[in-house]
Parts: structure tokens; C-alpha cells; sequence
């Protein structure tokens, strides 16, 4: 629903307000609601990116945080709107009446018999120094609209149409750049009807994190129709028995609307002075928010609930507004057990643990009660990559105590894609109080036809001595290839982690007596030259990304600045001394490297690196990709540069590699990797996730160790370097011999040699 046309002189007129008098546009009480849901989100650099653009669209030349404020209030305004016009009798009224009303707490009382329906918000100050000839001018398009999209509205549509009402006032980048990921009510649906709720009177649900209220509506509708009819009784069911809870003042509208709307479809109207169960507040810490009253929650929930449901935030613990980080590091670490990566695990980034989990164990601890049943939207990985440890253990691990938690069933949405964007979903239900018992079954969802298809399999953690290890799925493939499991005997690293990559990834001009002339990034879209700077070559290096890796070869590369030979050495003044133009180069850009969040780069120099050691020097290295699930590997070695001379590969931060001295070693390893049978190996117990191929999976692959003596070995490696030589020449592609597979088959197996014809 794109509605950017129809809202620009609303939001041109807003801006302009708000710029002028922000104090009596309550724009500062807005920013200050909205820090502990956004933080400093406004400084990214994709953030103000994405919100010049839609801003523009607009014909607005505003901040991110005004352009924001800005749109938060006209869906506010708008979706009001859209109830009122399709509820209310009064169509003919005039706008700057409309507009008071929809700002007033008591019409909704005296129009629907609902009380205390507005949660506090910020977007009628506008309405207090406005002339009514102005207010229709601005805002009639608007409320044109919304009269539209209120006729238009039908029993099928309505469910999601504030949501796509919300998606189409706010760009889909802004919204995903701000975590916004609204639950589809057919998806709230299936959740609901996964946990066993069948709607029965007395059953409890809880939201603690409802958005727009999909859950609510679904397990409203459920309440319905298993009482069979409309009536007093039921409608007093539903109100005490359906509740939700959100942070956000402007989903506690969206979601109280939606609830309103579907009353006024089944009940007659107005109600006898009731209030909708659907409250502002922090459920993490047990805080009421806006106007919402001290006890409001435990007056719902004084037992608990029976089944506690929802879309939990999908957001890094790293990535929460640092005032609301620090307050849960104060209040919640030293009663739960959220991270169990320490040290060199931790500042590799495996305790980044998604709030999710956070949120999920705390709400779970807090709000079900014992023997209750959860349904959660979670992010699949968290079942099958190393980082989901945590959640993995299936128990609230409180210092004192220790609650288990079973998982009773599992759904695998990835091939579905809810929410049409690159997130990997799945649905799991827990039952609070017993333990977790494998395998267990795990279904795989994928669509045909219009239908959902559902194929079920087994899954249990990787190692049985581990119980929270990553999970595998017990497919046929899993067994078949069971005799390459065991522990790899090589090494695995990972590349270079600097996250300044316009600083220290350059493109090489010229080099003349002794200097090289580089170029930093050209801004996209921008119209200036790029900046020149000159630098002694000798810390420069050839650098291989993701991008540039394929199977049985490397595309290309580019060039990375490398001022240490090894993490944490502080080489400052020698380095200084040494290549005076590189250090000023890099002193020109210490605010950047000052700027980097990750705690692997605290310390000294300002420029430390991560990611570096005698393993990086190694004149050979079988690399593959270690973002998503790309089983493609390929050897790369020194290569002879024009710019910097004969040097070592480097790989990036998100390339995985086997550092070796030899290059028929190499190879070896490159042909065993590549073959059909280990790729097999690794789909099958891989999540296929962001980190299809991390170093915990690979170190499961028992890879033989090379064997000059061993013919199949030497076999291995020339036909690893044909193919590498075949993927060099443009238009080749690499035919694997046939053999292949069942080579690798018998080196892994350690069987007995048979005749090899030379490749």
C-alpha cells in the first residue's frame, strides 16, 4: 500500500511546524519516549541514507529522528481516521472536527463505550495554535483517503489493514532498519493453533510484546467461535482472558484499534463502559508506561496465564539502546544466566545472543505459570548455529533455581519467507516445567500449489554429550554421510575484522619511487572525485571478500591496508616511524576506528585489527564463504601484484580458511571439500543460515590428513589444480572427474587403493 502521495502535504506541513515550535509540537516528549526503543539508530549511516531518500519522496528535507516523528504521527492521525469513517455516523463532519475527536479519550467513550482508550501520545499539540481553514487544507487529502480505504475495507482485508497501513506511511528500508516486523494474522493463527489453545473459557493467552494485536485478534476470534455465539458472557470472556502488552505507545494504538474494529464487527455497539485488555508496558522489567495504571497487568494475569504467545524483538543485545541495555545488565544479569560464551568465544561475537532470548526466558519466567504452554515466532538459527547456545539450554537458569522448559514443537518456515525479507523464521512451542527430551520431531514447512506441504522429520544437538550444541535434522543424508563425523585435525580461522572498510580498503592509482597513490571508496552516489592519498606499499595486501571466492578458484580482489602482523601488537611507534604516510593516513581517520562498537577492537593502537596471527602469512589457504550456505571452496596462494609486489592472500572477516604451507596440500584439502559426498556431509547438518559454514560446523568434518605417500592423495590435489586451472581461463567450466566421490569415499574410510587414471 503506497500512500507517500497522498501524505505529502500533511508531513511538509508538520515538518515545518515542528521545526518552528518543537516544544508545542511535543517533538521532544516524542524523542524521548521513542530512546528506549530506537536509541541512536539516527546516526547510522544506512538510517539517515534511507530517510533522505523517503524524505525527499516526500518533498521533506528533515533529520531521521523529525522525519520519523513525523510519519509515526500521520499513521497515528490516519488510522484513526479509518476507524472513524467506517464506525461512525458522523461522516459529514469537518475536518478540524474530525481531527479534535480523533484526539479526544472521551469520544471514544461516548462512540464505542470504551474507556481510557488512547494511550498517552504525542500528536495532538498541533491541534492547539492551528486555524481550521488551515487544518483542511492540510490534512483533507488524508482524511479523504482514509474514508476511501474505510469503504473499501471488508471482513477478508481489515485483519492486516493497519499494518499495511503502517507499511505504506513508512518506507520498507526505514522499517527494517528500525527492527519493525509486523506478524501476518495468518501467522499469529497458526501459532496460537500449534500451543493447543482452543479458546475455552477461563484460558488465559498473553502477549507481552503484541505490536498491532495480530495474536490478539486471532485468539479473540478463536474465543468466539468456540462459545458458538455473540454475547455478554462471551464478550466479558474476552476481554478478561486476551491480553497483550507493548513498549511502544503507537502499537498499543494499532493494536487497540484492531481489537475495537473486530468488536464493532461481532458486538453491538457501544459496549457497556468496558477497557480493552490491551495495556502499555515494559513486560521485561514489570514497568507500566504513559497512562497505564500501577497494577493494570496483575490485575489481568494475578495466577499467570495458560499460554503466553507472540512475536518476541528480533534484535541484538549489542544493538539495544545502550541507556536499555544497561539497566537489563543491572536488574536481569545478576539473577539469569543469559550468556555462556566467555572470553576469546565472547569477543569473537558468539555471545551477541538476540534479546530475543533475553525477552523470551524473562516473560516465560515472569508471566506463565507452571505447566503453561508457549508459542513463540523465533529466528530458526537460533536452534541450529553456534550463537543460540543460550537458548539451546530450553531452561530459565536463574542463580538460585533452574526452570526446564520442553519443547513440544517445531516449525521450519525458511522456504515460506513470512515476512518477505531475508529473516529465517520458525515457530517453536514450549510447555514450562519439564525437561526437554530428543530426538524430537522438527517439521520442515514449504508451500505448493497455494498450500502449506509439511515434512517431518527428527532433530537433536550435534553432540548428545552436549545438549545445548547446535541442532542437526535427522534426515537420510545425516546417516549416509555419518562415517566422514569427528573432529577435524586442521585449524580453521577466519579473515581480517576491522570494520573501517572504507578506510582500509583502497584502490591502488599508481606506484613511482617507492609510493603508492590509493583512492578511497567513491560515496554512492555522489558526485565528487575521490579522495587521493599516498602510502608505502609494503603494508598493503592483496584481499580476497566473499564476492570474490567461487568454487575451484578466486574472481579477483582488492586491497587492504594491514598496519600489524598480529592481533593486539602495539606497534604504534615503530609503525609510526616506519611508514610515516600510512600512519597519517590512518591518524586522518581515528575517529573512525574510535567509532567501531565491537569490543575486540578496544585497546591500543587506534587502528588495532582483529583477526590476525602467523596464520595469515601461511603462503596457502583453502577459504569458502562463511556467510549463508555456499559450499564452494577454493585454493588461493601468493600472487604477484603490480602495486604491491609478490604477497600472501588476505581473507576478509566473513571468509573461513585452512592455513597451509604446501600447495598440493592445499589442493587436496580443496578436491576432499569440494567433492559431492562432503557437500552432502555438510547440508546435512548445517542450518543454512547466515552462518551456513562457520567454524564450529566444519569442525565437525573428520578431514584426512594429507599423505604425500598416498597416491589417491596426490590424485586429489592435480585434480584440484586442473580444475583451479580450468575455472582461470575464461568461459572454462570445471568438469569433476567421476571418480571423485568415490576416491573421496575411500580416503575417508582409509580403504585399500585401486587403480586411478590420471586426470
Amino acid at each position: 500500500m503506497e500512500l507517500s502521495s497522498h501524505l505529502g502535504d500533511a508531513a511538509r506541513w508538520l515538518l515545518k511546524k515542528t521545526q518552528r515550535d518543537p516544544t508545542a509540537l511535543l517533538y521532544h516528549q516524542w524523542l524521548t519516549g521513542v530512546e528506549s526503543l530506537y536509541g541512536d539508530v539516527w546516526g547510522q549511516a544506512k538510517v539517515q541514507a534511507h530517510c533522505e531518500k523517503y524524505g525527499l519522496t516526500l518533498g521533506c528535507r528533515a533529520t531521521p529522528a523529525e522525519l520519523l516523528f513525523i510519519l509515526q504521527t500521520l499513521y497515528g492521525i490516519l488510522a484513526r481516521a479509518v476507524l472513524f469513517y467506517r464506525w461512525s455516523s458522523d461522516q459529514s463532519l469537518a475536518v478540524s472536527e474530525v481531527l479534535s475527536r480523533l484526539a479526544d479519550p472521551e469520544f471514544y467513550h461516548r462512540q464505542w463505550g470504551v474507556r481510557h482508550f488512547l494511550p498517552k501520545l504525542w500528536d495532538a499539540g498541533y491541534l492547539a495554535f492551528c486555524h481550521e481553514e488551515e487544518l483542511s487544507s492540510v490534512f483533507q487529502p488524508m482524511l479523504t483517503l482514509a474514508r476511501q480505504i474505510a469503504e473499501q475495507a471488508n471482513s477478508e482485508v481489515w485483519r492486516n489493514l493497519l499494518t499495511d497501513l503502517y507499511e505504506g506511511v513508512i518506507s520498507r528500508p526505514i522499517r527494517h532498519d528500525l527492527g519493525e516486523y509486523f506478524t501476518p494474522y495468518w501467522l499469529a493463527q497458526t501459532v496460537i493453533e500449534m500451543t493447543g489453545f482452543r479458546g475455552r473459557t477461563g484460558e488465559i493467552l498473553f502477549d507481552p510484546g503484541c505490536g498491532s494485536g495480530a495474536f490478539l485478534l486471532a485468539a479473540a476470534e478463536m474465543k468466539l467461535q468456540t462459545a458458538g455465539r455473540a454475547s455478554a458472557e462471551v464478550l466479558d470472556n474476552i476481554l478478561h482472558t486476551v491480553i497483550g502488552c507493548d513498549i511502544n505507545p503507537l502499537s498499543v494504538l494499532s493494536a487497540r484499534l484492531n481489537l475495537l474494529w473486530w468488536l464493532a464487527e461481532r458486538f453491538p455497539m457501544p459496549l457497556l463502559d468496558v477497557e480493552l485488555p490491551i495495556l502499555h508496558y515494559d513486560t521485561v522489567f514489570s514497568t507500566p508506561l504513559g497512562n497505564t495504571a500501577q497494577g493494570a497487568l496483575q490485575h489481568y494475569l494475578p495466577e499467570g496465564c495458560d499460554y503466553l504467545v507472540g512475536n518476541p524483538p528480533w534484535i541484538s543485545w549489542n544493538a539495544l539502546p545502550p541507556q536499555y541495555r544497561k539497566r537489563l545488565e543491572k536488574e536481569l544479569l545478576p539473577r539469569y544466566v543469559l550468556f555462556d560464551f566467555h572470553g576469546q568465544e565472547a569477543r569473537l561475537g558468539h555471545s551477541n545472543d538476540d534479546y530475543l532470548v533475553t525477552f523470551s526466558w524473562v516473560t516465560i519466567d515472569r508471566y506463565l505459570h507452571q505447566g503453561g504452554t508457549c508459542g513463540f515466532i523465533i529466528k530458526q538459527p537460533l536452534l541450529t548455529n553456534v550463537s543460540g547456545k543460550t537458548f539451546r539450554h530450553f531452561a530459565i537458569r536463574c542463580v538460585h533455581e533452574t526452570t526446564p522448559l520442553c519443547v513440544k514443537r517445531v516449525a521450519d518456515l525458511r522456504q515460506i519467507n513470512p515476512f518477505g525479507i531475508a529473516n529465517e523464521t520458525a515457530i517453536i512451542v514450549l510447555q514450562k516445567g519439564e525437561r526437554t527430551a530428543y530426538p524430537l520431531p522438527y517439521e520442515i514447512w514449504s508451500k505448493a500449489d497455494g498450500h502449506f506441504e509439511i515434512a517431518t522429520f527428527e532433530a537433536q544437538p550435534s553432540s548428545m554429550a552436549d545438549l545445548a550444541s547446535p541442532w542437526v535434522v535427522l534426515t537420510p543424508e545425516l546417516e549416509q554421510t555419518q562415517f566422514m563425523a569427528g573432529r577435524c585435525p586442521y585449524t580453521i580461522r577466519h579473515g581480517l575484522k576491522h570494520d573501517v572498510a572504507d578506510v582500509l580498503i583502497v584502490h591502488p592509482i599508481e606506484r613511482h619511487d617507492g609510493i603508492l597513490v590509493i583512492e578511497r571508496a567513491r560515496p554512492r552516489k555522489s558526485n565528487r572525485s575521490p579522495e587521493r592519498y599516498k602510502i608505502e606499499p609494503d603494508v598493503v595486501y592483496p584481499f580476497v571478500q566473499p564476492r570474490h571466492l567461487t568454487a575451484w578458484g578466486v574472481r579477483s580482489y582488492t586491497y587492504v591496508i594491514i598496519p600489524q602482523r598480529k592481533a593486539g601488537e602495539n606497534n604504534e611507534r615503530e609503525f609510526r616511524q616506519a611508514f610515516p604516510l600510512t600512519y597519517a593516513y590512518l591518524q586522518r581517520f581515528a575517529p573512525a576506528f574510535a567509532a567501531r562498537r565491537s569490543r575486540i577492537f578496544s585497546g591500543t593502537p587506534f587502528y588495532g585489527l582483529f583477526g590476525l596471527g602467523d596464520y595469515t602469512w601461511s603462503p596457502y589457504k583453502v577459504c569458502w564463504c562463511g556467510l549463508g550456505f555456499r559450499p564452494e571452496f577454493a585454493v588461493i596462494g601468493p600472487v604477484e601484484d603490480t602495486f604491491v609486489g609478490t604477497k600472501p592472500v588476505v581473507p576478509d572477516g566473513t571468509v573461513y580458511f585452512i592455513p597451509v604451507d604446501e600447495q598440493k596440500e592445499a589442493h587436496f584439502l580443496c578436491a576432499v571439500l569440494n567433492s559431492s559426498i562432503v557437500r552432502t556431509f555438510l547440508s546435512a547438518r548445517s542450518g543454512k543460515s547466515k552462518r551456513g559454514l562457520s567454524k564450529k560446523m566444519m569442525e565437525q568434518l573428520r578431514l584426512p590428513i594429507f599423505n604425500r605417500d598416498d597416491e589417491r592423495h596426490l590424485w586429489l590435489a592435480n585434480v584440484s589444480r586442473r580444475l583451479h586451472e580450468q575455472a582461470a581461463q575464461r568461459g572454462a567450466e570445471p568438469t569433476m572427474p567421476a571418480e571423485l566421490d568415490s576416491v573421496v569415499t575411500e580416503v575417508f574410510r582409509a580403504e585399500p587403493i585401486g587403480q586411478l587414471a590420471l586426470f
